[in-house]
């Protein structure tokens, strides 16, 4: 069962559920009870399958510059 996160039109409080895509329109805020709740887009995180910035399985800590910000490999 996916994990769906909720924006409270009511409290405007964000929040999870684990719950399943059929049952995604009856989701109420745990904090007032409110159905009047929208699904928003949850950000993830997720890994190049090249590997890290570097691109050398070693991370940041690889790069001769030490900053990712700065590394080639982006």
């Amino acid at each position: 069962m996916p994990i769906y996160e909720f924006d409270c039109r009511l409290c405007h409080k964000r929040f999870e559920l684990l719950i399943g895509i059929s049952r995604v329109d009856e989701a109420a805020c745990p904090t007032c009870g409110s159905k009047d709740v929208r699904r928003v887009m949850s950000s993830f995180a997720s890994r190049a399958s090249g590997g890290d910035c570097c691109d050398n399985g070693t991370g940041c800590a690889g790069c001769s510059s030490g900053n990712c910000a700065d590394c080639s490999g982006h």
